[in-house]
């Protein structure tokens, strides 16, 4: 599996596929990517590599996240609290089209027109 941001600057690979694929709805996640919710594909974070390392930004809530300085890109989250794992937006994935999402995370913060799909589960904070 491999990846970019917009330009390109910023590319890595795994040769793992998702442990997890999920929808977040939680303020942190849409304020700091600036959408309604974002969908993270969930790896082991020893089996990805970058060909360089994106700036970070420490959330409030001590999350590690990483950006393209050029294109602005949100690449990754990392939390302390889950220490092997890390997410990668679906969005910078170079098929992204092959890992739908498995489950809605924080919806008790679900922007109201958002729907809901069926055919996944909802959690309202995070399981």
């Amino acid at each position: 599996m491999h990846g970019r941001c917009f330009c390109g600057k910023i590319r890595f690979s795994t040769a793992k596929d998702p442990n997890s694929v999920v929808n977040c709805h939680c303020d942190n996640c849409k304020r700091s990517v600036g959408a309604p919710f974002v969908t993270w594909a969930v790896f082991e974070k020893e089996s990805v590599i970058f060909n360089e390392s994106p700036l970070i930004h420490t959330a409030s809530n001590r999350a590690i996240r990483t950006f393209c300085a050029t294109c602005g890109t949100s690449i990754t989250y990392w939390h302390p609290n889950r220490k092997n794992e890390l997410d990668i937006t679906v969005g910078c994935l170079d098929e992204p089209e092959k890992y739908p999402p498995g489950k809605n995370i924080w919806t008790k913060k679900r922007l109201c027109w958002i729907e809901n799909p069926d055919d996944i589960p909802d959690y309202s904070i995070y399981p």
